[in-house]
């Protein structure tokens, strides 16, 4: 009977394992997650984006618009691709006093790498008016 009872516990034991393990974790981060640093990483280029030279006589004002998130279910080495979209307003003084604003919109893509964990810029676009 002792002999019989060995494969029912290392049955249970694989099973108590496997069922302890983070299986998500090998298929790669949540939506949330996923958005989480998208959301890092827009504030992070939002930052950047309005630091300019008061010199210039410019200031810039960068609006995240939005941030869409995609599974790919087919590419288990990315398994999320993100977009953030800004609107960005420019500001410039002319020397007469006046103002000139542009509104210019842009897009940066990205995917999430499993490999490395993070997320890798794809491309920058900037859609039609």
């Amino acid at each position: 009977m002792i002999v019989a009872a060995r494969p029912v516990a290392a049955c249970f034991l694989a099973v108590l394992v496997l069922g302890g393990c983070n299986l998500r974790g090998l298929s790669g981060p949540s939506r949330e997650e996923v958005l989480a640093l998208l959301q890092a990483e827009a504030n992070d280029m939002k930052k950047g984006g309005e630091q300019l030279d008061p010199k210039l006589r410019v200031k810039v004002v960068w609006n995240i618009d939005g941030i869409d998130v995609v599974e790919q279910p087919n590419d288990s080495a990315h398994p999320w691709q993100g977009t953030v979209r800004f609107r960005i307003i420019s500001t410039m003084h002319d020397a007469d006093g006046s103002e000139t604003n542009d509104l210019i919109r842009k897009n940066f893509t990205y995917v999430y790498d499993t490999a490395t964990k993070k997320l890798l810029f794809q491309s920058s676009t900037t859609p039609p008016k």
